[in-house]
């Protein structure tokens, strides 16, 4: 295959270009699309079958889109390792070199959200900390919580993850770069496996992530080539620490070495008045030009600031409807919201508004708290039905799978020889009649356990996490406000993506377009947040990712009528 083929004069030099690159591409300038070709040039060079090419995204959904569009170019994947920095902290540092680190030595789980969200919680109120206040759990490259003012509640934080075994994500980043940076030779190891590594936004890279890749970088004279691709206006991770550096930051980091900076500026998603609508938020200087087929049409911008609360799900369905009638393909239109809180009820909502609109709603899964625990991870596996398409995606996970199972010392499929093939032809072949979702997944998780012969009362571990899945999932189904959906064919469809409109976070949609979108709960308190230490700044970077993910139609939306909890009107 012609991997220049379909791309413009800026995008072909950034996918041959030789070195270290810093590639700051604008919405729309087909930043993915480069990143894809990248990544697939790099694959078809590979003369060391040992070599790979390592994808860093920020989310597992991006990490799957590289994948999938890998496959469809019709590029051998198999050298190819996808994921988020976390993941890949998990899988090549502290997984291989545990036994290097006294404080994980006996093992360990991952604590997942829903679990670190109860301590929290439970230990503001025993702090007499407010509910509302934000309480990060930070940690810097030696160790220390960047948050100075709730140490005493902190280390009790870490206590208590010690007791039981467990680890947070800022922990899993702090242990591989302590194993990376104790130990060099890891870093060596790693570099002569890399061929490249390549960043997707970096600008939403924290220190300590920085830190752990330049040890990788800088290993062996600089073997790993480094490629970077990322946006200024779109860092809107600061408060997770994202720093969005400059090009001779960057070189700091990387211990000074030489990195070519390029950039990409047409944009080839939304028409121009569009763009310079969400100019008015931009933060650097660069000129951001329509080249889309459709640069000239007018499109449509509105802002409501009249409609109440309580009339807005049917404003929204009107939208919707609205485009859906004028032949917008359902996923062509979106939903978002700053805040989960907000984006849940919504979608019930809408979905109870518009019956025969199909939705992705994947983000309004019960289960979504529950991400890094390993009953999550086999859930997906049920709730995702075999395709071609997510063959290569559902082989990926389970060979994740299979090899968290062996760090938790259960060793499965001992004498099978393609053993993740042979996870999933079980997997298919386990079905319930229940028709409540969680008891579906019950059943088919005990069929699972007999198939595997595997006795939940032999891996304390691995019943600890099927009690923090069934409790945590039982807890948000309770939650009048969220008025979750309980049957098991609304969980599989929350777990279809590109299927339908799209109800997701203002994050939760970063790098992604869409013909149609609608932004509601742009509200003081929100955007920004109460919190935010920079309010204008963080208010216009969300402002632009927001408005920069439409083609053709945005509809902003600042209703009347919500509170907080104490009464105080937004």
């Amino acid at each position: 295959m012609d991997i220049l083929k379909g791309l413009n004069e800026q995008q072909k030099e950034a996918v041959l270009a030789e070195g270290h690159v810093l590639l700051t591409a604008c919405p729309g300038s087909g930043k993915t699309r480069v990143l894809t070709h990248k990544i697939a040039h790099e694959l078809q060079r590979l003369d060391d079958s040992k070599k790979w090419v390592i994808a860093l995204t920020f989310t597992n959904r991006a990490a799957d889109e590289i994948k999938r569009r890998i496959v469809h170019m019709d590029i051998d994947p198999t050298r190819l390792w996808e994921g988020t920095i976390h993941a890949f902290c998990l899988e090549w540092i502290l997984r291989p070199y545990v036994a290097y680190l006294d404080e994980l030595k006996n093992g360990f789980v991952i604590a997942d959200e829903y679990k670190t969200e109860e301590l929290i919680s439970s230990l503001k109120e025993d702090y007499g900390y407010k509910w509302w206040e934000n309480i990060p759990t930070r940690l810097d490259t030696n160790g220390s919580f960047f948050d100075l003012e709730h140490q005493a509640l902190l280390n009790d934080y870490h206590q208590i993850l010690k007791d039981e075994g467990l680890i947070d994500f800022d922990q899993i980043l702090y242990y591989a770069y302590k194993l990376i940076h104790t130990y060099p030779k890891i870093g060596k190891t790693l570099n002569n496996l890399f061929h490249i590594i390549c960043v997707d936004e970096y600008q939403d890279t924290n220190e300590l992530q920085y830190a752990i890749l330049s040890q990788i970088i800088t290993a062996n004279n600089g073997k790993t080539l480094l490629f970077l691709v990322g946006d200024k206006d779109q860092a809107i991770y600061g408060t997770l620490g994202g720093v969005a550096k400059s090009l001779e930051e960057i070189k700091e980091s990387f211990g000074n070495i030489e990195i070519e900076e390029r950039e990409l500026s047409g944009n080839y998603r939304s028409c121009q008045r569009i763009i310079d609508y969400y100019r008015n938020y931009q933060t650097t200087n660069i000129d951001i030009q329509s080249l889309c087929g459709f640069a000239d049409e007018y499109g449509k911008i509105t802002y409501n600031t009249i409609i109440d609360k309580d009339n807005l799900a049917d404003h929204i369905a009107s939208i919707i409807d609205e485009n859906i009638n004028t032949g917008i393909p359902e996923h062509e239109i979106c939903v978002l919201a700053p805040q989960w809180y907000l984006v849940i009820p919504m979608g019930r909502k809408l979905k109870t508004l518009l019956p025969n609109v199909n939705f992705d709603a994947y983000g309004l899964s019960p289960l979504l708290k529950n991400k890094e625990n390993i009953w999550y991870k086999i859930a997906r596996l049920f709730l995702v039905e075999p395709s071609p398409t997510m063959y290569f995606v559902r082989n990926k996970w389970a060979v994740e799978l299979i090899n968290e199972l062996d760090t938790m010392e259960i060793h499965i499929l001992n004498n099978v020889e393609k053993k993740s093939k042979f996870l999933l032809r079980t997997i298919n072949s386990i079905s319930s009649k229940q028709e409540d979702g969680l008891t579906y997944l019950e059943e088919c998780f005990q069929q699972l356990l007999q198939t595997l012969d595997i006795s939940l009362e032999r891996y304390p571990l691995l019943k600890q996490h099927w009690e923090y899945f069934f409790e945590g999932t039982k807890k948000r189904l309770e939650k009048p406000e969220f008025d979750y959906a309980k049957d098991i064919n609304s969980f599989k469809r929350l777990f279809r993506q590109h299927a339908g409109v799209v109800v997701n976070t203002c994050h939760g949609i970063k790098g992604e377009e869409f013909h149609t979108v609608i932004a509601f709960g742009l509200l003081y308190g929100l955007v920004p947040h109460w919190n935010d230490p920079d309010p204008v700044n963080a208010s216009r970077k969300l402002l632009y990712v927001i408005c920069s993910r439409a083609k053709k139609h945005l509809h902003l939306i600042s209703e009347q009528g919500r509170t907080t909890k104490r009464g105080r009107p937004y």
